[in-house]
């Protein structure tokens, strides 16, 4: 069962309780009906909270892909200037190394960089994360070498020293910015499988607990009691 599912469920028992009337009255007061609509709003908030971060996370991520994406089309330019600006070939090979680190193409089978970036498999998140990080990384030793060359001196805005150690900086601060987005979605998920699972009090503790009062008060066989057992709120094995 999803975590939506167990609080549409809690809020299914909460009608029931409340249905029940005045016969529905334990003495302990957090499972008393409006201590549950307060912890109901809290675990809303806390779902919330985690739709809202998510959201703002694959944002993050959308736009640190589309701007690396656009990477192979610049170091093709890149590697094109500093050939025609005389660069002798140690320096020449110095780039390409850095280019073929970027881009994942052979060196004993190197073709032309692309003017866009070929699809590749999907990957994990984690080891996606480091591959940006890697990229970032070894673009700004790219960006170091090329421009160690005293012939290389473009009037070109985006091939310039301040362009490309611009281009730099945006890589790394995208890179910076999706993973501060991620650790505040990991943060919220944690808050709301605290209020659901494992705090003292959580969701599904109080559930349970409510269910066994039912059950007391209005006996196994009672239409009470059935209204609230089929409600699961198990904890689930991954959350």
């Amino acid at each position: 069962m999803t975590h939506v599912k167990k609080v549409e469920s809690f809020a299914r028992l909460l009608g029931f309780c409340s249905g029940y009337g005045g016969t529905y009255n334990p003495g302990r007061q957090a499972l008393q009906v409006d201590a549950l609509v307060l912890q109901l709003n809290k675990v809303q908030s806390a779902m919330e909270n985690v739709k809202i971060a998510k959201a703002e996370y694959d944002n993050e991520v959308n736009q640190r892909k589309q701007a690396f994406d656009k990477l192979p089309r610049l170091l093709s330019g890149i590697m094109l200037t500093l050939e025609a600006s005389g660069a002798k070939p140690e320096k020449l090979e110095d780039a390409r190394s850095f280019v073929h680190q970027i881009t994942g193409s052979s060196r004993k089978n190197r073709k032309p960089i692309p003017a866009e970036k070929p699809e590749k498999p999907a990957i994990q998140r984690s080891h996606l994360q480091l591959a940006y990080v890697s990229k970032a990384d070894t673009f700004s030793k790219l960006v170091k070498t090329v421009l160690s060359e005293p012939l290389y001196q473009p009037h070109e805005k985006t091939f310039s020293a301040a362009g490309l150690e611009s281009k730099v900086a945006e890589l790394n601060q995208l890179n910076r910015q999706t993973a501060d987005a991620r650790g505040k979605w990991r943060k919220v998920l944690v808050e709301r499988n605290r209020i659901m699972y494992t705090a003292d009090g959580s969701l599904t503790e109080s559930a349970r607990a409510v269910k066994k009062y039912v059950r007391a008060i209005y006996g196994h066989d009672s239409q009470e009691y059935a209204l609230v057992k089929v409600l699961d709120f198990k904890k689930p094995k991954n959350r």
